[in-house]
């Protein structure tokens, strides 16, 4: 799925909203969206890095350079089930609950990653194993369904910002799932300029 994607869910999934009975603890927004943002930073990290100092094109950062080390070693960190399993355990153990949202969001990420990648999926396993769940389906690639799972994670997205924009009437919320809303817009354009 698409980084907006995941951080929406996680949105739904952990934030109360200001009114709910219980309030949340202060960093409470920032530890869902970073828990929900990190399991991606390498990705972000890589395109940043090759596209803008290094000025690798863009086909050849999908097709080769994603693939090489560091990057692979540093996605498998990132989305390794087992280190967030034991972030949230010592959050539950040190009753901390910032940890504990923050690894229950990148948990989630992963969750919702594991079924939508073929050839790009991940090992969510690492450090234990290298193994790589390669689903018959993908968010992205068109050989695998793509074009409808796409689909349907906008009207997934398009339905939690609607939830999301009704729980949260604080303007800043608002602007942030606007910005996000814009993604699934300029992210296409975007990719659809770039092709070499």
């Amino acid at each position: 799925m698409n980084t907006p994607t995941h951080l929406l869910i996680c949105a739904a999934v952990l934030a109360r909203s200001p009114d709910h009975p219980v309030k949340p603890e202060r960093g409470h927004y920032g530890a869902i969206l970073l828990g929900g943002l990190i399991p991606d930073l390498a990705i972000f990290t890589m395109f940043g890095w090759e596209r803008l100092v290094v000025g690798v094109s863009e086909s050849e950062l999908w097709r080769d350079v994603y693939w090489q080390d560091p990057w692979q070693t540093l996605v498998a960190i990132g989305n390794s089930a087992p280190l967030y399993g034991i972030v949230l355990l010592g959050g539950i153990l040190f009753r901390k609950t910032l940890v504990v949202v923050f690894a229950l969001a990148a948990l989630l990420h992963l969750l919702f990653d594991f079924p939508f990648h073929h050839d790009d999926a991940h090992s969510h396993l690492w450090p234990f194993s290298d193994w790589r769940f390669l689903s018959p389906i993908s968010y992205w690639d068109t050989n695998h369904f793509g074009q409808y799972v796409s689909m349907m994670e906008f009207i997934l997205a398009l339905m939690l910002i609607f939830v999301l924009w009704r729980r949260f009437k604080v303007l800043k919320a608002r602007i942030g799932l606007g910005l996000i809303l814009f993604t699934y817009f300029a992210v296409p354009t975007y990719f659809t300029m770039m092709i070499e």
